[in-house]
């Protein structure tokens, strides 16, 4: 495949490593650090960095001290370096203050995040997610739904994929709303390409892009799925609306009720109930306990008065 082209160029900036902090791995270039190690991810970074603190604690514990603290033995030591950050991004680690307060509580909370534009803390959130094979019923209504939360002044979160995703960051951003697209890939190369242009809109509006992966990292199938718990977690509440069974966003549905928000179904004229891009939202709508149902006009309005 091509080499994807940078959107946003690499400058060393202001995130540099501080090697005589005693709280070394409490701060993103540790966490990233300690994510270096082999077997090491989100979750066991936060566990060691929350347990050793330093670096040099961390290296002069035993194997068995660390397998202890994360599950693993790690044998390698940890190195805290300086990274690259893209010109006018910023990285937060999970234990800095301007980290998503919403994330902290969720299983398996990304222990950085790459950030890039305006991404105000706390905030009301709604998540807008569905197909890429949107039904123009689907555009229009994910379209519809972000117009009144940027109306309602609540941020829609979101993945800039094609279909849903884009709809609704577009109609935010044309309702002078803030939204937040969620990446699979680095922060400096937005995908789709189709769509570079609308991420250079979202960070021209005051709104954000925002990945877990590093800069440079193209998307997968991995960090696709990955990437959709943060968008429900980011969020009171996710609309789903529409998609196949074998979607996607079928996995957004299901960390959103892992994770006790409410899952929101739109529900389809009778024409659009057949659809294949449409089974998907059904089967979610048989669950037990049941998703919420927008149904009349002002089932949307009570949705967005409640969330805080």
């Amino acid at each position: 495949m091509d080499e994807q082209p940078t959107l946003f160029p690499l400058e060393d900036v202001d995130v540099s490593a501080d090697a005589g902090d005693a709280a070394d791995l409490q701060t993103a270039l540790g966490l990233l650090a300690l994510m270096d190690l082999p077997r090491v991810g989100s979750g066991r970074a936060i566990r060691f960095a929350q347990q050793f603190g330093s670096a040099e604690a961390f290296n002069t514990a035993a194997p068995e001290q660390r397998q202890r603290a994360g599950g693993v033995a790690v044998e390698d030591p940890v190195q805290v370096l300086d990274r690259d950050v893209p010109d006018g991004a910023r990285l937060v680690g999970y234990f800095d203050d301007d980290y998503p307060t919403s994330l902290r509580g969720i299983a398996n909370p990304p222990a950085v995040l790459w950030i890039q534009g305006a991404l105000p803390d706390p905030a009301r959130r709604i998540a807008i997610v569905g197909t890429r094979s949107a039904t123009r019923w689907g555009a229009s209504m994910a379209a519809s739904i972000a117009e009144a939360a940027a109306a309602a002044g609540v941020s829609v979160v979101s993945g800039l994929a094609l279909g849903i995703d884009i709809a609704a960051h577009r109609a935010a951003l044309a309702a002078g709303g803030h939204t937040v697209a969620v990446l699979g890939s680095g922060i400096d190369t937005p995908t789709p390409r189709e769509h570079q242009a609308d991420a250079h809109a979202i960070v021209e509006a005051g709104s954000c892009l925002i990945s877990e992966v590093g800069p440079g990292t193209r998307p997968s199938a991995r960090t696709l799925v990955a990437r959709n718990r943060i968008q429900s977690g980011l969020s009171y509440a996710t609309v789903v609306v529409q998609c196949g069974l074998k979607s996607g966003t079928m996995t957004t549905a299901k960390f959103t009720r892992e994770q006790e928000r409410e899952l929101v179904l739109p529900v389809p004229p009778e024409e659009e109930q057949r659809h294949p891009e449409n089974a998907g939202s059904a089967a979610l709508a048989r669950l037990s306990p049941p998703p919420r149902l927008l149904q009349v006009r002002g089932d949307l309005a009570d949705l967005l008065t409640e969330i805080r």
